[in-house]
């Protein structure tokens, strides 16, 4: 068994305030300056999914940033330019970034075979671009039917084909996550040749598919094809489960990564006090 370490083997330290990358931390036990990661949640995990109220609340619990869903559709829908504005002025008022973006609607509206997922992932690298946000999620799960189907998969690749130079234009980058493995991501990545497009690792998907969770983050991590991480425990809070957290952080410093970490789920009893709790390890681990 690995031995890993849980938010129980920390003490409490203070935070600074957000920023993008790499942030400084004030250091209790000395007058050098300790950096750490930002660490972001998803909207989705707030149960406000696309909606600007979850600032406040990832504030309140103790985040950095927001990984917002981008909608085709709704009252807050960010394909319509009014709504941007919005967005980026709670954002500025509670102090708290805006980590990326996310299409989770292509895990039921597969990019694959639904006709209009094409444009509404060029209208989200419009909205990334006036937003001033760096990176979007692409979810492949749910009915995307790409690991082990390569007809789909060979659909998806000839999507991104179109899709990637637009991203590359416009000085985003298109975040890439699924069931595949480091080699099937590499494969994707390489079939469409764009380094607008590149993987968003979730150690925890990784993992519930039997996969080398640390070696294949650093396969990927040593091509430069990772561009964003999700942190992640099924069933457990983050740190209470199998994944060595420590051993992440490592391997994201030995090769320079500098983005977002971003935490989903990790919840076990009251939501909201899982996901403070998540905020405070994630914290702690992931300073350097």
């Amino acid at each position: 068994m690995t031995t890993h370490f849980t938010r129980r083997n920390f003490l409490t330290t203070t935070t600074a305030a957000a920023a993008a990358g790499l942030m400084s931390v004030p250091n209790i036990f000395g007058d050098e300056t300790q950096r750490r990661f930002s660490i972001g949640i998803c909207d989705w995990d707030l149960r406000l999914s696309g909606n600007p109220k979850a600032f406040a609340l990832a504030k309140e619990l103790g985040y950095d940033g927001v990984e917002v869903s981008y909608q085709p559709e709704g009252e807050w829908s960010l394909s319509q330019s009014k709504n941007r504005p919005l967005f980026l002025e709670e954002a500025a008022k509670q102090n708290v970034k805006i980590s990326s973006l996310a299409m989770g609607l292509l895990n039921a509206r597969p990019l694959s075979f639904t006709p209009e997922a094409a444009e509404w992932v060029a209208d989200c690298i419009e909205t990334l671009a006036e937003m001033k946000i760096k990176t979007v999620l692409l979810a492949f799960f749910g009915n995307d039917k790409i690991k082990g189907n390569a007809e789909a998969r060979n659909a998806v690749i000839e999507k991104l084909k179109v899709l990637a130079p637009k991203a590359e234009k416009n000085g985003v980058v298109l975040g890439f996550e699924s069931w595949l493995n480091a080699k099937e991501h590499l494969a994707v990545l390489e079939a469409v040749g764009s380094p607008a497009l590149k993987v968003y690792y979730d150690e925890q998907n990784m993992l519930t598919m039997n996969y080398p969770i640390y070696e294949d983050l650093e396969t990927l991590l040593k091509e430069k094809a990772v561009c964003r991480i999700h942190v992640k425990e099924n069933s457990f809070r983050l740190g209470d489960g199998l994944v060595d957290f420590k051993r992440i952080r490592d391997i994201l410093v030995k090769y320079g990564y500098k983005d977002w970490v971003v935490a989903e789920s990790g919840v076990k009893g009251d939501w909201k006090e899982s996901l403070a709790a998540n905020a405070e390890f994630l914290k702690q681990t992931f300073t350097l």
